[in-house]
C-alpha cells in the first residue's frame, strides 16, 4: 500500500512538472511552483528528486521509455519486412521528439538545459534502442536481406549519424520538409547495408 501511494506521489509530481515546464520552460520553473501544483509539500518533492533538472531528466527518461515501447511493437511486428522495420525504428524517435518540440518551446528549452546530463542519465536508454535495431539487423541478416559484420556496431552508427536531426541540432524547422530528409538519410543509411 505504502509503495502504492509513494508511486502516486511522484507520479502526480512529475505530471505537474511535465505541464509547467512544457507551458513556462526550464528557467522560469521552480521546485515550489511544481510542489504547489502536485499538492505536496517542497520538501515532498526533495524526497523523490535532487533537483529541478533531476525532475526533467526523469520526464525525459519517461519520453524514452515511450519510445522504446514503440520500437519494440516495430520489431515485433511480423508483417514487416526487416528494411521496414530498420526505416521506423530510426525514424519514430526523431519524428517524435519533434512532434513533442514543435507543441512546446519549453521542451526544446529543456533538451538545451539538460544536455551536459544526457550521456550519464540517458544513455541506458539509448543502449536498448540500439540493442532493437541490432535484433532487426540480425534478422536481416538471417533473411539474406542485410550485410553486416558487427550489428551492435551499425545499430550505434546508424543512431549517431541520424544526430542532426534531433531538435536543436535540426537546421530543418519544417515537419514536412524534416520529413523527406529523413526519409532520404535512412534510405541511404538502409542501403548501405543492403546485400
Amino acid at each position: 500500500m505504502a509503495r502504492t501511494i509513494q508511486g502516486d506521489v511522484k507520479h502526480r509530481i512529475l505530471a505537474a512538472a511535465e505541464e509547467r515546464l512544457w507551458h513556462y520552460g526550464f528557467r522560469k520553473t521552480t521546485i515550489d511552483e511544481i510542489a504547489a501544483d502536485a499538492g505536496v509539500g517542497k520538501g515532498t518533492v526533495y524526497l523523490y528528486f535532487d533537483s529541478k533538472e533531476d525532475i526533467a531528466l526523469a520526464i525525459m527518461g519517461q519520453f524514452k521509455m515511450a519510445s522504446i515501447e514503440r520500437l519494440e511493437t516495430i520489431a515485433r511486428n511480423s508483417e514487416l519486412t526487416p528494411i521496414e522495420k530498420l526505416t521506423r525504428m530510426l525514424m519514430t524517435p526523431i519524428l517524435a521528439s519533434h512532434d513533442i518540440c514543435g507543441q512546446s518551446l519549453g521542451a526544446q528549452e529543456m533538451i538545451v538545459a539538460l544536455r551536459p546530463h544526457f550521456k550519464s542519465r540517458l544513455k541506458p536508454f539509448m543502449e536498448q534502442e540500439i540493442a532493437l535495431i541490432a535484433e532487426v539487423i540480425e534478422q536481416g541478416i538471417e533473411e539474406r536481406v542485410f550485410a553486416v559484420e558487427d550489428t551492435m556496431q551499425y545499430a550505434r552508427s546508424m543512431k549517431y549519424m541520424l544526430y542532426a536531426f534531433l531538435p536543436h541540432y535540426a537546421i530543418i524547422e519544417d515537419r514536412d520538409e524534416l520529413c523527406v530528409e529523413l526519409e532520404r538519410a535512412v534510405e541511404i543509411i538502409v542501403r548501405g547495408i543492403r546485400r
